[in-house]
This record gives C-alpha cells, structure tokens and sequence, in this order.
C-alpha cells in the first residue's frame, strides 16, 4: 500500500494518494464477503439473517459455477449450484451463497431480510437447500470456494479481530472487503461493515469499497455555505471523511466561534476508510444553529495504530 500522505497524527486538512496491494490479473471468482454471526431473534418482529458467503467475478468471461461448493474449517461441504440450474456468474456479478433448507430464493431468509435484493440486476442468490446452516463458526473459521473438479478457488481463514475494534458488538455485521482484488486471506483486506440499515451488503458493492488507486482530500464539506432553512436547496452539510484503509473510530465536532461545542456528530463511531457524516443546522438540543462560521475538526483512530486529524470550517446562511 503506497501513500503520498496518511502517515500518523496530521494536524491540518491535506489529500492523500494510495495504491491497494491488488492481486493483478485476477479471473477467478473471488470471496468478498462473509456473514457467519447473523442475528437471529423470535421476539424482535424482523426477519431472521441467514449466513452467507458472497463472491465475485472480476474477470472478463463468465465462470460456471456448477458443481462448485463452500467447505470450512471441518470440511463440511456445502454444494450450491446443481446440474441443472442457472449456474453462470457472468462478469462483474456477485453471487450470494445462503443456506435455505428445502426453500426456493423467492422465500429465502437472505430475501426476507435484505429486501433489496430483488432489484438488483448483477445479484445472483445461490442456495444450499439441504441445510439450514453453513456452519460458520462465529470466533472463527475457515472458508473455501472449491470448484466441481474440487481444486481450491479461493479462501478466508477469518477471525472476529479482523472486525472493527470499535464496533461494541459484531452480531449482525458482515465482514467486507476494501476491494475484491486484494489477497482474500489476509486481514488487511478485511473490515467491518458499515452499513447501518442491514449490517451486511450482499449483492451489490461493499460499504467499505474503496478503489484500487485513489488520490482523495481527507476531510471535504459541501455544500459550503449551506442554508438549513426547509427549501430542499442546500439544507443540509455533507461531511465526507477519506482516509487509508483501515478500520477506523471516528469522531466529528461542531464548535462556534467562540470555541464552544455546538454539535458532537461522531463520537468513537466506527467507520472504514470513507465515512459521510450529514449536520443538519441543529445543535446537540435539536435547535436550529445561527448563522455564522463554524469550526468542524475531525479525529480518527485506525486499528493499526495510526491517527488523523484535521478541521475545516462551514457557513450557515440562512
């Protein structure tokens, strides 16, 4: 991983480049998430998370996966695309494999609960009808993708640290890759997801994806000024944070400018390496601030030690 700027305790706004440790050249369909600790519950009154696998395709051609199958870390096998069956993951598609047993897509747990899934064009769900479970372990385990001439594809041995260390619980929480052509077993290409509604994004491109190479300001506001007057016209603050990749714990401060705290935004939020952050106008009481100049200053801590600071103001015009 190659960095123009990102290393440890910046102090003002500046970029940064980088370049992901990518395995080139890629055609084989590779793991890019992992949901092994789903949340179950009877009395919550939403649908059960299934566990689930999902890979991706980033060649060129299409791939047949039939015959292929999951196996962990006790070798248990867990076949999901017959003879028979629509098996082909074209280019740039991601195929979802979930247990449902004795179930049809339509009907599945995945669908029940991500309800996005039916609109998307490049998700294909792929089930194992014979088991109710894929046996993931949830302190860790060891995942393979294995094709029908059973030569190994691809694999993960994952452990609950490559989660987000600020993250209080991890029940619920996928985890992702920054980016589908990085080494699969390797934790530095691993973090959690950040994806507050669903916990997970099978089927569609990772809450943390990041591209292989970028050139990014770390801390950019817009629009700026904003006016939170109920117009629909530049209401509200958009606050994107960049950084490296990493797991990061972040924190977004509002200050006057008499160096009061006017609204805490953040405060040891767990984020990957592109956060956006939304202020409303509002203080921590929920009144509309003044117009004026504000300070915004922005602290994040990475999992592998590092930390980035930096402000920047915003005008309120109302």
């Amino acid at each position: 991983m190659l960095l123009a700027a990102g290393c440890k305790d910046h102090t003002e706004p500046r970029s940064f480049s980088e370049t992901l440790p990518v395995q080139a050249g890629l055609v084989r369909p590779v793991i890019n998430e992992i949901m092994f600790d789903p949340l179950q519950k009877s009395d919550d009154g939403i649908p059960d998370q299934p566990e689930y696998v999902e890979i991706y395709n980033p060649g060129t051609t299409p791939v047949d996966l039939t015959g292929w199958y999951l196996s962990d870390r006790s070798n248990n096998k867990r076949y999901f695309a017959p003879t028979g069956g629509i098996n082909t993951l074209g280019p740039g598609q991601y195929a979802v494999i979930t247990p449902e047993k004795g179930g049809s897509v339509g009907s599945s747990r995945l669908v029940a609960y991500f309800r996005y899934l039916p609109g998307l064009a490049d998700a294909i769900i792929f089930l194992d009808t014979a088991h109710s479970t894929l046996d993931l372990n949830n302190d860790g385990d060891f995942v393979r993708l294995l094709n029908q001439s059973n030569e190994l594809v691809d694999s993960v041995n994952y452990t609950t640290l490559w989660h987000n260390p600020a993250n209080k619980e991890t029940q619920r929480i996928s985890l992702e890759k920054f980016n589908p052509l990085m080494q699969s077993d390797s934790p530095l290409s691993w973090g959690s997801s950040t994806d507050a509604t669903f916990g997970g994004t099978p089927g569609k491109a990772n809450s943390i994806y990041i591209p292989r190479s970028r050139s990014e300001g770390m801390f950019l506001l817009s629009p700026n000024p904003f006016s939170p007057n109920g117009d629909m016209r530049d209401d509200v603050l958009k606050i994107t944070v960049n950084l490296p990749a990493d797991a990061y714990q972040l924190a977004v401060t509002v200050y006057d400018a008499m160096g009061a705290e006017v609204r805490r935004l953040a405060s040891g939020t767990p984020a990957g390496p592109v956060a956006l952050i939304i202020w409303d106008g509002c203080n921590n009481a929920g009144a509309p601030a003044p117009s004026g100049i504000y300070r915004i200053t922005m602290n994040a801590a990475g999992s592998n030690g590092s930390r980035y600071s930096s402000t920047a103001s915003a005008t309120i015009a109302r």
